[in-house]
């Protein structure tokens, strides 16, 4: 599956991508207009090319930080449940292996917020791109 369409769209012409929103999810749709290139969605987010990569990369980062936050909470939840007895379910060595692959996920994930990089930066006024922080 491509992200953008085979035929990119001339000037004045829209074409539907396979890409998403950042925000919504909706379906994004890539226009020309002369120079210009443009992405929007049906709720109406729209942008350009630097700001759709952007909000990919912070959309990304969101989500790998709630799936840190729920492996934390379910490594706590399931401690708790054995530090209270209420592991009856499934038992009291099952519910510690469980808490403790639940963190090892956080701590991974973590581990990859910790070590990722902006993919690449304009630097102001000469259109460069340049690698890494800023």
């Amino acid at each position: 599956m491509n992200g953008l369409p085979e035929q990119f769209p001339t000037d004045g012409r829209a074409a539907f991508t396979g890409l998403v929103c950042p925000d919504c999810s909706g379906n994004l749709v890539v226009s020309v207009r002369s120079d210009h290139v443009s992405f929007h969605c049906r709720v109406g987010h729209a942008y350009g090319i630097a700001e759709l990569v952007l909000a990919k990369e912070g959309a990304l980062e969101s989500a790998v930080w709630r799936a840190v936050f729920a492996f934390e909470e379910l490594a706590v939840l399931l401690a708790d449940l054995d530090r209270h007895g209420l592991v009856h379910w499934c038992g009291p060595d099952n519910c510690r292996a469980r808490s403790e692959l639940a963190q090892e996920q956080a701590n991974r994930l973590r581990a990859i917020i910790e070590a990722d990089r902006l993919l690449a930066e304009r630097s102001p006024g000469n259109g460069e791109i340049r690698m890494g922080p800023a």
